[in-house]
């Protein structure tokens, strides 16, 4: 790295531009370079590149000093992930116990050894202590650790904040997750699962009922409604109960007001108070307008009340409110939705009284830029033109967005898929029937 910065003539930020220019590599590749040097890896980098640099391929690399032994290679990016992990376990804390316990999580731990190393060897100013870490968490990422938007995957979220209102935020779980196993897959998997026992046709019908029932039950007053209110789920009793076991927690008994629970009036998600105001993990504003309009929906807490777990909330039951209100209002304009088909392979198939059909994605996704990465044509249906609608609330906060989308995906050499809306996409359709 010191050869590097001096064949090129800069320590500053953004030297790392000109040193991929110099070296005739792309970003990432020169951050992959970087890492095996500082691992001692010389072997796995090509020899014309260690030539350029002046580096003899038998020395040992000197290691920067101060990283911790197990952290030799890591960067900005591995250390703001694993202030995201450590959050997550935080906020897990928090939820079932009511209060942090100690020691602080691991990740956390790692994170803040990073966080000092780098502050002594650049003369940063990372956090390294939990009330540093909380001021920072509440800023874009920009602002606190620019470097981090120069890594490989880094810009997807570099103006995202890794706590917003008191809470941990989705884009929070996503980095976390860089750093551990998808939280999400585990329980995509135990859902597959299930339905692998069922026959392929009620195996389908099983997997969308319970899509919809995580939905329209963040929080249960016992696993008696699951049984109750869903056809195919009474069906399969054995199944059902697995995976509400594995979804679901029970809500401690802390989190009650006077014995009952406050409820988003608009999602059921269970609402946290800061700052003496109900506060909703939904952030489409318009869940915290209707909280304003309508105030909380309470329920009775007992020893059965049950609530799931914080990554189905975050990445189904958030994100599918606006799948399920964009099926009703479809369906609401005379035309034929269905949900999750083939297994999720999209979110909606829809069919117009005339003929015209749309393989319709729902994205609540913050960044234009981290949609296009996720987005491509492998879920092209023949005879049905494939969409991708965002919440109106998206475009709101950002004008440009299906604008920066589409730019994008140019650049990442994909042909633009269509993007708007959902009040675009309800326009399409026509007026209700």
């Amino acid at each position: 790295m010191a050869n590097l910065q001096k064949l090129v003539g800069s320590t500053e930020r953004g030297w790392k531009g000109s040193a991929a220019k110099f070296l005739g590599v792309s970003r990432p590749t020169l951050d992959r370079y970087l890492r095996l040097a500082a691992e001692g890896q010389l072997d796995k980098i090509p020899g014309l590149i260690l030539k350029a640099v002046g580096v003899d391929e038998s020395s040992p690399t000197a290691r920067m000093p101060g990283i911790p032994e197990s952290e030799v290679g890591s960067s900005e990016f591995d250390m703001v992930n694993l202030f995201a992990a450590g959050l997550r376990r935080l906020q897990e804390d928090i939820d079932h116990q009511g209060h942090i316990q100690a020691p602080y999580p691991e990740p956390l731990s790692r994170a803040f050894n990073l966080a000092a190393a780098f502050n002594i060897e650049r003369r940063t100013s990372y956090p390294v202590d939990l009330a540093s870490l909380i001021r920072a968490a509440a800023r874009p990422i920009f602002e606190w650790c620019s470097a981090y938007g120069e890594c490989e995957h880094g810009e997807a979220f570099f103006a995202s904040r890794l706590i917003d209102d008191g809470e941990i935020t989705p884009d929070c779980i996503s980095m976390a997750g860089l750093t551990e196993t998808d939280a999400e897959q585990a329980f995509y998997q135990m859902l597959m699962s299930a339905c692998a026992e069922l026959d392929e046709d009620l195996g389908q019908r099983f997997y969308s009922e319970w899509r919809r029932a995580v939905i329209e039950n963040p929080v249960a007053e016992s696993h008696a409604i699951f049984i109750a209110k869903y056809d195919v789920l009474r069906s399969n009793t054995i199944l059902t109960k697995k995976l509400v076991d594995f979804f679901y927690e029970r809500i401690p008994e802390v989190h009650a007001v006077d014995g009952k629970l406050a409820l988003c009036p608009l999602t059921g998600t269970r609402l946290k108070k800061h700052a003496n105001q109900w506060a909703t993990e939904m952030r489409d504003p318009v869940a915290a307008q209707h909280l304003r309009d309508y105030g909380p929906r309470w329920i009775e807490h007992t020893s059965a009340t049950i609530e799931l777990k914080r990554p189905v909330r975050v990445f189904w039951t958030l994100p599918g409110w606006h799948e399920l209100q964009l099926h009703r209002e479809v369906q609401a304009r005379g035309c034929t939705s269905i949900l999750w088909p083939d297994f999720d392979s999209v979110d909606l198939l829809v069919s117009q009284p005339s003929g015209r059909r749309f393989a319709v994605d729902v994205k609540d996704h913050i960044s234009p830029i981290s949609l296009s990465r996720t987005s491509g044509q492998h879920n092209r249906r023949r005879r049905y033109k494939r969409v991708i609608v965002i919440p109106d609330y998206l475009e709101d906060r950002l004008p440009q967005y299906k604008t920066l989308f589409c730019k994008a995906a140019l650049s990442a050499l994909k042909e633009p898929e269509q993007i708007m809306t959902a009040s675009e996409f309800l326009e399409l359709l026509g007026d209700k029937a």
